[in-house]
């Protein structure tokens, strides 16, 4: 007996230093769907300037295009881009840039994290609000992301940089650290906290401190991944990864 074919395949791609996106991604997975995953070949060098975050973004844009030639042969129904700085440093029209050249390459509809947080900002709340963002980057990194939320008309009350000293070692913050981080960015007048980095293993975390500080908590893959099943219209309520898996 012939199986069903798969409601979608999802294309994943992400950092060669990115050991979060896959586990993550597919712990949020609905059935019938399948996530294929494909590598940048990145190399995990030192960060400690702004100039070290250009160079890291620019070896990774580099290698965007050969990972993506390694999901053709697939042929996903989607795509969802695992990276940030991409379209955080010199972001902007840039970064919407690099997401149509991408679906254009791979020949159906992209994700990035741009576009999906917004998305799922405008869902829960339906207005502007108030946020904080809790970062890994440099400060270049920091005012591209703070910049992000800005230029669509949200007030960023708090930032948090983690400052991590390379691509890598954002998998590898202390736990303690990342908790302590979200506790100092909430705030009667926070409406929402705004994790980026997707090499944060974040997405369990989330779920906790939401429910300690009683505010939206919001993880960037769990974001990502909620976006791309949504614009191919798969809307399985799945309440165990928070509330935006509802809307």
């Amino acid at each position: 007996m012939q199986e069903e074919r798969p409601r979608l395949l999802m294309g994943v791609v992400a950092p060669a230093t990115n050991i979060s996106v896959q586990p993550e991604m597919e712990a949020l997975r609905p059935p019938g769907v399948i996530n294929a995953h494909a590598r940048i070949p990145n190399p995990d060098r030192a960060v400690t300037s702004d100039a070290d975050t250009l160079a890291v973004r620019a070896s990774m844009v580099e290698g965007l295009n050969a990972a993506l030639d390694t999901l053709l042969p697939a042929t996903p129904g989607h795509v969802v881009l695992g990276v940030m700085a991409e379209n955080f440093v010199g972001g902007g029209a840039a970064g919407q840039r690099l997401v149509a050249d991408c679906a254009a390459r791979i020949g159906c509809r992209v994700t990035d994290y741009t576009s999906a947080i917004l998305a799922a900002l405008d869902v829960m709340f339906g207005r502007k609000i108030r946020l904080s963002l809790l970062t890994p980057f440099m400060p270049v990194g920091d005012a591209a992301a703070r910049a992000l939320f800005e230029d669509a008309g949200h007030e960023v009350v708090r930032l948090v940089s983690l400052k991590a000293p390379g691509p890598a070692a954002i998998a590898r913050v202390p736990r303690e650290r990342t908790m302590q981080a979200v506790r100092d960015l909430a705030g009667p007048e926070v409406e929402a906290i705004i994790q980026v980095g997707t090499n944060a293993s974040f997405r369990a975390l989330a779920r906790e401190m939401e429910a300690e500080l009683g505010t939206p908590v919001l993880a960037a893959n769990p974001v990502l991944y909620w976006r791309a099943l949504r614009r191919e219209g798969i809307t399985d309520p799945m309440p165990q990864h928070g509330r935006l898996f509802t809307l």
